[in-house]
């Protein structure tokens, strides 16, 4: 899965398309400066070797190939049911950049840093049984002509994912019982069948980059002898871990699957304990530790995250007050918050979550007592150059870069010259099959050629539902879904696409449907206006990106569709 996506390059390129393109159309020696900031650009890339796969450094491209099969060699096996595991694996190039990165960007491959960088940062997963059961009536007509009838069920067992802990945030998966019914009838025989089964009906994604971080630290820091940034170490106590509260307040939903208290008949994996915890209820470090996330975290409201020994944290959830910051090393019992019902909760509560090696385990084995921590030193960073590692890793996930998307010119008007997006030798992936059926009709409804929003899934995401951009310091948040949405657009023009009563980013037909009126919304703002319908329809597709070389390669990509898939568009 390519959880950095096309997002990050997106966010390299605009950055480069700022410093570049400013400067070059206000020049009078426009292309004279162009082909001179080229060659330095050429020059300095190939002088550091930082993106050297991307504009053709033999060395750098024979590394990330070989980089590529160590980190698919280590993907984790595929044992759900709907082989979900796949849309999750670690993007290969994020172990290949920390190693670079680790290694002052000598372009030397360390295969076996970069297999433990993976072991570190594969996904991990939380898995839960499920058996289908079919329940049969068959009837059949003896020789006297009456109907005997015999019942049985038959039960397969499945195996679905709850929750996957990645490199880049935790996703929970929501599920929901459903049944089918059958009936077969002939002259001497029928069978009726009702099968009660599973499917997915959403995903929730909380942004968290602690396991990259540690990564880093691990990596570039603590197992080398190169001070890339400031590493704190602090001395801490182990022993055994306490309820993060004082008094007794009454457990009000377990460990394990649970139906979701928000949706009635639903299921989802609850990765911790809630407490009844009235509002306001002074929380307390239930061990030593340091704080890592002190803040929003998504459903889980205002919460803190603290850091132990042994590999794992703590996560108190839903908070009404926070009363330590990032970085602090607290002391088992201080008070870090108050607990409250910000977030994804119907009632006022506490949260309280234990992760071992960014697993969620059971806490009431810890706070039983049957497990404790040991003596240690945990390690925190204060400021780590995520986003240059990031994007590294993202330019390594292009087979070819090319520094025209960056010269693409923003003034074309139709009829003069070859539109940019006709010019370009663009190879972009296949159309999911299934997917197809969902981008005419949304493209119908809204009066968007469906090659665009195709052209937009692709460039977005390759087709990947589950895909999340990197965190967003000036949002707070990250772009989510095969489309990429912000949450505060995607919830201003939400579509419930497949008619199921959720709308989710996650769900490729609300994401495709919320494209599409998104990006109709901006196209009719255009028209009125007075704009053609190419302009209005490109100014759409700016709107998505803010990128003019962007709505080139959309434009591209989707011109690439039409030429492919010509029979699908005259059916």
């Amino acid at each position: 899965m390519i959880v950095l996506g096309e997002y990050l390059k997106n966010y390299l390129k605009r950055a480069a398309k700022r410093r570049i393109l400013h400067f070059l159309v206000r020049n009078p020696y426009f292309w004279m400066v162009a082909g001179f900031l080229i060659l330095i650009s050429f020059g300095v890339i190939i002088t550091l070797g930082i993106f050297g796969a991307a504009y053709g450094d033999d060395t750098i491209s024979a590394n990330t190939q070989t980089a590529k099969n160590i980190v698919s060699s280590l993907n984790p096996p595929v044992i759900s049911s709907d082989k979900m595991e796949e849309q999750f694996f670690l993007p290969w190039a994020v172990p290949y950049a920390l190693q670079l990165y680790a290694r002052d960007w000598d372009d030397t491959l360390d295969k076996d840093m970069v297999a433990n960088i993976t072991k570190d940062l594969n996904p991990v997963f939380t898995y839960f049984d499920y058996d289908e059961v079919t329940q049969v009536w068959e009837s059949v007509k003896d020789k006297d002509g009456n109907w005997q009838t015999k019942y049985y069920e038959i039960r397969t067992p499945r195996k679905y994912i709850s929750q996957v802990n990645t490199y880049a945030g935790i996703y929970v998966i929501h599920y929901k019982e459903f049944t089918s019914e059958n009936f077969t009838k002939g002259t001497d025989y029928s069978k009726h069948t009702i099968t009660h089964y599973i499917a997915k009906t959403g995903i929730d994604f909380y942004p968290d980059w602690t396991r990259l971080d540690a990564a880093i630290t691990k990596y570039a820091y603590v197992n080398t002898t190169t001070n890339n940034f400031n590493v704190q170490e602090f001395p801490v106590k182990g022993g055994k871990i306490i309820k993060p509260f004082d008094g007794n307040y009454p457990v009000t939903s377990p460990f394990g699957m649970r139906e979701n208290p928000e949706n009635p008949g639903s299921r989802e994996f609850h990765p911790g304990i809630d407490f009844g915890l009235p509002s306001g209820t002074p929380v307390k470090a239930a061990a030593d530790g340091v704080v890592v996330l002190a803040g929003e975290y998504g459903g889980y409201g205002k919460a803190v995250i603290i850091k132990h020994t042994d590999g794992l944290s703590t996560v108190y959830g839903h908070l009404s007050e926070i009363k330590v910051g990032e970085g602090k090393e607290v002391k088992q019992g201080e008070v870090i918050g108050l607990s409250g019902n910000t977030g994804r909760s119907t009632g006022s509560h506490l949260h309280f979550e234990i992760r071992k090696d960014s697993q969620p385990v059971d806490p009431l084995q810890y706070l039983s007592g049957t497990l404790v921590l040991s003596d240690g030193t945990v390690y925190y960073v204060s400021e780590i150059d995520r986003k240059m590692l990031l994007e590294t890793a993202a330019s390594f996930m292009e087979n070819k870069e090319s520094i025209d998307w960056l010269l693409d010119s923003s003034d074309y008007s139709m009829g003069e010259g070859v539109p940019p997006w006709q010019k370009y030798d663009v190879k972009p992936g296949e159309i999911p099959n299934e997917l197809i059926p969902v981008f005419k009709t949304a493209g119908e409804k809204y009066g968007i050629p469906w090659t665009v929003l195709a052209a937009v899934a692709y460039r977005e995401s390759s087709f990947n539902p589950n895909a999340v951009g990197p965190y967003l310091p000036d949002y707070n948040t990250s772009a989510v879904g095969m489309m990429q949405f912000l949450p505060e657009t995607f919830s201003e023009y939400g579509v419930d696409g497949n008619g199921d009563g959720i709308i989710s980013p996650f769900d490729p037909s609300d994401a495709v449907y919320t494209a599409a009126h998104y990006l109709s919304a901006n196209y009719n703002l255009y028209k009125k206006k007075g704009y053609s319908d190419i302009d209005a329809l490109r100014k759409a597709v700016w709107h998505y990106n803010h990128a003019w070389w962007y709505v080139d390669q959309v434009m591209s990509i989707a011109e690439k569709y039409k030429e492919r898939y010509i029979d699908n568009i005259n059916k």
